[in-house]
């Protein structure tokens, strides 16, 4: 019933984890006990963190902690929303993680991130450039694809509203990816 599929599902088995395409660029993998959720301020790529430990801030332009507290916090979880702290202080955050929602799979520029899972539990994230489609080798467009993560407890994954940055989120860690034209060339 499927076997129209199977080309793809053989490409993405074969796929290993690499460095995604320029102009983006793994900045920095935090690890993070009990991560519950996260969500980006809608006007910065400052990444709101909540989990069994608190809350935190996280910059990802520079991967850089800017902001933590200890105090449990559960209120408004399942409203998929969360009061920020530091830079993030007044202001009511989106939130994906353990109680559901999500954040953008798309750029403004038509970068994308899909999930795929094969082989349950696990789940790959693959970062996709512009014109291209993860079912693109099934008709005439292109399939230019990156995984850029794999693993069985993928919580959240996408873009800042910004474009210019994206996480994937497990329940242990974050990898923070970004592609301001700072990058040096390491």
């Amino acid at each position: 019933m499927y076997e129209h599929l199977e080309p793809l599902k053989k490409k993405l088995l074969v796929l290993s984890i690499s460095t995604p395409p320029i102009p983006w660029k793994l900045v920095a993998s935090v690890a993070i006990g009990g991560l519950r959720s996260v969500g980006f301020d809608r006007n910065s790529d400052n990444l709101l963190i909540v989990s069994s430990q608190g809350r935190g801030v996280l910059d990802c332009i520079t991967g850089e902690k800017i902001a933590r507290d200890y105090d449990e916090y559960y209120e408004n979880e399942v409203y998929l929303e969360a009061e920020g702290i530091g830079v993030l202080s007044n202001k009511i955050i989106r939130m994906s993680g353990l109680c559901g929602g999500g954040l953008p799979v798309s750029t403004k520029d038509s970068w994308t991130l899909e999930s795929v899972t094969l082989n349950w539990p696990e789940q790959m994230i693959i970062l996709l450039p512009p014109n291209s489609f993860l079912y693109g080798s099934l008709s005439i467009h292109k399939d230019d694809m990156t995984k850029v993560a794999e693993d069985s407890c993928v919580i959240a994954y996408g873009f800042s509203y910004t474009g210019q940055a994206f996480i994937v989120a497990t329940t242990s860690e974050i990898n923070i990816f970004n592609r301001r034209v700072n990058h040096d060339s390491q």
